[in-house]
């Protein structure tokens, strides 16, 4: 009796690891990295994104622009990984009575990550397209693909 409970004990030890390891093995195949650092458009509207990589494989952000000596905040964003699935939270202080709204990351590849809401009403779809290392570019739309508006990223600092 005590064997077989020892037996039990090992495999639910063992389910459990595995479990965590295909976890840590789907957050660390998703380059997260990729988004850390600051980054600056190039277009004629001036914003900044700035990712801090934390600890726990989560991500910070931030979305703002300088007013001569005032830095204004637009956004705060989290790239969070919940119940195994990577969400992309948005949080606008004058929209959605101050409420984080959540984005769920619908598909990604080596450089293209897409995060979907279709409940929201604008945007639905947030698409973030690494071209390299230190350029990317950053869409909102809505999920039929129109109403976009694309910014384009260069990484000023690491």
């Amino acid at each position: 009796m005590k064997d077989s409970f020892t037996l039990i004990i090992v495999h639910l030890l063992l389910v459990i690891f595995l479990f965590s390891c295909t976890s840590d093995n789907k957050k660390q195949s998703l380059r997260l990295n990729q988004f850390e650092g600051l980054w600056q458009t190039d277009g004629n509207i001036l914003l900044y994104e700035q990712w801090i990589l934390k600890a726990d494989s989560s991500l910070e952000g931030k979305s703002f622009s300088i007013n001569g000596r005032d830095t204004v905040l637009s956004e705060k964003m989290r790239l969070v990984f919940y119940r195994d699935t990577l969400n992309y939270y948005a949080n606008i202080s004058d929209q959605n009575y101050g409420r984080e709204i959540a984005f769920k990351l619908v598909s990604a590849s080596n450089r293209k990550w897409v995060f979907e809401n279709p409940v929201h009403d604008y945007p639905n779809r947030i698409i973030y397209h690494f071209e390299n290392d230190s350029s990317m570019t950053a869409r909102i739309e809505n999920i039929r693909g129109n109403k976009a508006k694309e910014f384009h990223f260069i990484k000023i600092r690491p």
